[in-house]
């Protein structure tokens, strides 16, 4: 499995989003649409505080969250230090990541991936087990997540596996075990994903492909099955 085949398995998702909010709000339906999405602005006489957003999928409904929570990841993601929060935190955010699950998302920046991530970090520090693989694309990158790293495989009992292109000769840190990659294989992925110690609940996985452009396309799913399958996937790059 290649990630592009994985992505185009939800090339069809048929997704629609009615933001309902004053004037001020009608932006963020444009930034949706950026993102591939079928997106609509309906006017609401509210403060923009007020204002919220209805998510249908396959033409059923399926979840209203607060448009702060869906402007928050569009124009300024929060990227977490290393600390790790609790799981409800912030519960606009989870209803955000919940509805988006399984959608692929077109023009994803870094700082969106990054939030994302570290979203799934803080769950895998929560479960305290299982297995974390993740891609850097090149090693050197995890330079700027080593600390927060450190401190997932000290204070865990995760088993974390660190993918990338190898630029840079990374240490030895105990519970980390770094895959350099002679191939270009995973050169254009961010990735990450976990098994929760066979927790179907707490399984999540992350897949984004660089695109000719500069942005990511990419997906984040919570489904046990697709997980595993991206686990297996990882795991056959360096064999």
């Amino acid at each position: 499995m290649t990630v592009s085949t994985f992505l185009r398995r939800f090339e069809d998702s048929d997704v629609a989003m009615t933001v309902y909010g004053p004037p001020t709000t009608a932006t963020a339906a444009e930034r949706l649409a950026s993102q591939g999405l079928n997106a609509s602005w309906q006017e609401l006489p509210t403060g923009n505080q007020n204002a919220f957003v209805v998510i249908h999928r396959n033409g059923a409904f399926a979840e209203t969250v607060p448009l702060t929570a869906l402007q928050a990841f569009l124009c300024q993601p929060t990227i977490g230090s290393d600390d790790y929060g609790t799981p409800d935190s912030d519960p606009g955010r989870q209803l955000l990541r919940s509805a988006l699950a399984n959608t692929l998302l077109s023009s994803l920046t870094p700082a969106q991936l990054l939030a994302t991530s570290q979203e799934f970090e803080d769950r895998a520090y929560r479960v305290g087990a299982g297995t974390l693989r993740v891609s850097f694309q090149s090693l050197s990158i995890f330079r700027s997540q080593r600390a927060r790293y450190e401190t997932l495989a000290s204070d865990t009992a995760l088993d974390i596996h660190v993918y990338g292109q190898a630029d840079w000769e990374p240490p030895t840190i105990p519970g980390i075990t770094f895959h350099p990659l002679t191939d270009d294989a995973l050169e254009s992925v961010w990735l990450l994903a976990f098994d929760a110690a066979g927790d179907d609940q707490n399984k999540c996985a992350l897949v984004a492909e660089e695109t000719e452009g500069g942005p990511f396309r990419g997906v984040w799913t919570y489904h046990p099955r697709l997980v595993d399958e991206i686990m297996t996937a990882v795991v056959a790059v360096d064999e």
